[in-house]
């Protein structure tokens, strides 16, 4: 697992929230930030620097201690606020949906460490969607002396857009001590109108106190980390780790008033034990755009408090459970941290609305369209497998979508579900309605749903039959315009390796499907176009060590056009690292090879010497033959993280697990270790120096798991963990 100390500017942290519901992040300092659970997913609720987070004033964990006379008390964080002491440093071990910190502090005689997490149930939608975070501390006396501890969270109201009208509540139950955070006054325009709620599960061994509100700020017009007051909170926590049990449920009358609340745990640790103080931090804000699927199962955050406070200990452990499975399998630990951590998108991309309608978001805060089909071809991998339903449902949203023509639209709206487009530069993408085949065909084969592949199977035809009207000079391929596919900022013209090698895959799947539903007619009929344009694709892209980015002209290169990069519409001899998605695709089902097997080894092997070699950080998307990185467009001289990853896969399905794996593995250390950025990784990073360069929390690049299907082809565990 990553694992970083609070001294390292890590600039992301292990979200915590529910698919759909919004998240907060923890971050190694101990610090929380860029909360987006405020129906804010396109523009989290960060700290005053993004780049350097150091988290949302108001919502900190402290520590008190009594070792005999001596009292000590901290914040359990290492980003200064006002002048409140600090704890000393702190380990952090990161593996999404779990963040592990341990606590270092020469002060403090006891060790304390943080076990946060949201559950993430495999193949449990509704438990995996809460609105919540869960805070597991456990403290511990190495001595042989006893020792008193309390731990104390505090949170801010941040309830509505606007302070006046804003109230604390606590209720306390035989289970747990609730602090209701509210706002009398919120419109229904507001995307911050609704509640959360702070609450301390209890147990018996320890005793919990609480003080529902004051004023965290003590100046007024300003609020910063000078101004940050904990007040009589902070005052009686220090004098004895207890909390003075008021709560008076005053509404705030006007501005400079920043509400905080705070619960607080003590206990007396005998000599050489422990003890467990368990927060949980829930939310519920409803009503607003499309509304939030989890409005269906909880009217409040308190309901999502008592769930979570009878199931908590039931919920941990299912989510425990494919973690220790995954982390079980004979891969590399690198591997292990990078297929966890890179799920991270299913909370801080995703869209779950009150009547059912789902989607992960391409990229929620730079490029927040829905489902982008181009995009979840690839990423979309790990929701078949995690949540199938989930998966069927975005699948159908796209059938039912599909233009009357039959061309499957680019994505389902842009910052909402039901507002589809064609495409992100007004051209008709060549590659959309070819993954729609292959996704459908992808679906059945890991869900086993055949009433799904029969419902799909008319828009199936409808967008084969789109895709061959495309073939203007009759050579059984698409023809690209321009920069009509995934690539939107580069320009392919003619038959292009890309679209053309996806196409092919396309058609063995559609046969594969034609033949399962038993239409005879449809079958002979894609046959043909295989045979055909594989020979045209063969013809036309071949170039001695590999297939060419695209050819514009009737027949095969001539000599002249072969021997330098033409930068007109007829002809481009880049090398491509994506040349062979539609092989990966065909390898991932089952459907054999697109072109000459020996053609598609000598090809792998030249992408993996030149375009994987033109960077320290992954395979460059495009070289020259000459071996140097063609910079016609920012996104062919640059890499983007999907495209290694299903490069790797690939080289894995043929053999070349040794260097498929090295090459991943170049990737992901550029997140987690030269960007120090693992959970909010973009689409496109720079050659040169790692950098990011487009995108956020971007979907595709949870097509890593597919290097985990290639080697379930020789390692039966591998294969039994996935099939679960």
């Amino acid at each position: 697992m990553p694992v970083y100390t609070s001294a390292q500017n890590v600039k992301s942290g292990i979200p915590l929230g529910g698919i759909g519901a919004g998240k907060l992040e923890i971050f190694p300092s101990g610090v929380l930030d860029n909360f987006t659970f405020l129906n804010n997913i396109h523009k989290p609720m960060t700290s005053d620097d993004p780049k350097n987070p150091k988290g949302i004033l108001g919502f900190h964990f402290g520590i008190f201690v009594k070792d005999k006379t001596k009292k000590i008390a901290k914040l359990l964080q290492t980003h200064g606020v006002g002048d409140y002491p600090l704890v000393g440093s702190i380990k952090f071990n990161g593996a999404y949906p779990f963040a592990h910190l341990e606590y270092q502090d020469s002060d403090l005689p006891v060790e304390v460490e943080l076990e946060a997490f949201s559950p993430l149930v495999r193949k449990d939608e509704k438990n995996s969607g809460l609105p919540l975070a869960v805070f597991k501390f456990k403290v511990t006396n190495p001595y042989s002396r006893p020792i008193a501890v309390s731990l104390m969270a505090t949170s801010r109201n941040i309830v509505g857009e606007w302070g006046v009208g804003r109230f604390n509540q606590i209720l306390e139950s035989p289970r747990s001590i609730q602090l209701h955070f509210y706002n009398k006054k919120t419109q229904s325009i507001d995307p911050a109108a609704g509640e959360m709620c702070l609450t301390l599960v209890k147990n018996n061994s320890f005793q919990g106190t609480y003080l529902g509100e004051w004023n965290m700020q003590a100046r007024h017009f300003v609020f910063d980390k000078t101004s940050l007051s904990l007040g009589e909170a902070w005052q009686a926590f220090i004098e004895d780790g207890d909390l003075p049990n008021i709560n008076t449920e005053k509404t705030v009358p006007s501005e400079s008033f920043q509400l905080g609340g705070a619960i607080a745990a003590k206990t007396h640790l005998k000599p050489k034990s422990s003890a467990t103080v368990t927060f949980v931090l829930s939310w519920h804000f409803p009503g607003y755009g499309e509304g939030k699927m989890y409005e269906a199962w909880f009217r409040s955050a308190g309901d999502v408090a008592h769930y979570a406070t009878e199931k908590i200990s039931s919920l941990h452990s299912a989510t425990k459970e494919w973690v220790k499975e995954l982390n079980s399998l004979d891969i590399d630990s690198w591997l292990k941290d990078s297929l966890s951590n890179n799920l991270y998108p299913f909370v801080s991309g995703s869209l779950w609305t009150k009547r059912g309608r789902f989607d992960l978001l391409e990229s929620p805060q730079v490029c927040p369209l829905s489902g982008t089909l181009d995009v979840r071809f690839y990423g979309s991998l790990p929701l078949a497998l995690f949540f199938p339903q989930l998966e069927l449902k975005e699948m159908i949203q796209f059938a039912e979508a599909q233009r009357p023509q039959g061309y499957i639209p680019h994505d389902l709206g842009f910052k909402r579900t039901d507002l589809l487009s064609n495409s992100t530069n007004g051209l008709f993408w060549k590659d959309l309605n070819a993954k729609f085949i292959l996704l459908v065909y992808r679906d059945f084969l890991l869900i086993k749903d055949e009433g799904f592949l029969r419902k799909m199977y008319p828009f199936v035809k409808k967008a084969f039959y789109w895709l061959t009207n495309t073939d203007k000079n009759k050579d059984f391929l698409p023809d690209n315009e321009g920069a009509d596919q995934t690539f939107d900022l580069w320009s392919y013209y003619g038959a292009s390796v890309y679209t053309s090698g996806i196409f092919l895959a396309s058609v063995l799947a559609l046969e594969k499907i034609a033949n399962l539903l038993k239409d005879a007619e449809l079958e002979k009929e894609v046959q043909l176009w295989f045979k055909k344009g594989r020979a045209s694709f063969e013809k036309k892209l071949w170039h001695k060590k590999y297939f060419i980015a695209y050819n514009n002209t009737k027949g095969g290169l001539t000599q002249q056009q072969a021997s330098h990069h033409v930068k007109a519409q007829k002809v481009s001899v880049a090398c491509m690292a994506a040349q062979l998605t539609g092989q990966w695709i065909a390898h991932l089902l089952g459907l054999g090879y697109i072109a000459s097997e020996e053609k598609i080894k000598k090809a792998l092997a030249t992408i993996l010497e030149m375009n994987g070699s033109a960077s320290a950080f992954g395979a460059v998307n495009a070289v020259l033959p000459t071996g140097e990185k063609d910079k016609s467009n920012s996104q062919s001289e640059n890499i983007w993280f999907g495209i290694t990853y299903a490069l790797a896969s690939l080289a894995i399905y043929e053999g070349f697990e040794k260097e498929g794996l090295s090459l991943a593995k170049k990737a992901w250390d550029n997140a987690s270790v030269n960007m120090l950025n693992p959970w909010n990784q973009p689409d496109m990073y720079s050659s040169s120096d790692g950098s990011y360069l487009f995108g956020d929390h971007y979907m595709r690049n949870m097509v890593i798991w597919s290097l985990l299907f290639a080697l379930a082809k020789k390692d039966k565990n591998i294969d039994k963990f996935l099939k679960r």
